[in-house]
């Protein structure tokens, strides 16, 4: 088990009863780089906002390994594959980035210690969707 995931499983429910937690994260993101703009250009952003959600608990479901949040995670990858939408190995180092900035500013009780937990507790799920690029 991820050790102090718990930890971050309250900061996420922290920052999940904060109605602009999604679309600041989507504001810190889209403003990385113009690739990851041009990677949205055209999504339906009401839909989007759901699977991110989704896709953060599966992210910390999968330190537990949880067998539906690995498959969850497997289905994301092969549409963030070369083969779907593409999304490339260097795009998640904005994603987490962003992720942990957008925490930041949602969570009270943020720490650098903290971020550095996200960062830690996102990177086995993240590993896995590069893997499968």
């Amino acid at each position: 088990m991820f050790p102090k995931l718990d930890l971050v499983t309250a900061s996420y429910h922290r920052c999940r009863e904060r109605d602009d937690f999604i679309d600041t994260f989507y504001n810190q993101f889209l403003a990385t780089s113009r690739e990851v703009a041009d990677k949205f250009r055209g999504t339906d952003f009401k839909r989007q906002k759901l699977m991110l959600r989704e896709s953060l608990l599966s992210m910390l479901l999968y330190n537990l390994g949880y067998e539906d949040a690995q498959e969850e995670l497997e289905q994301l990858a092969e549409r963030h594959s070369r083969r779907e939408v593409d999304i490339a190995p260097n795009l998640y180092d904005l994603w987490l980035d962003s992720l942990v900035e957008t925490i930041s500013i949602c969570d009270l009780e943020y720490t650098e210690e903290l971020g550095q937990l996200w960062r830690a507790a996102m990177q086995p799920g993240i590993d896995l969707l590069i893997s499968k690029y």
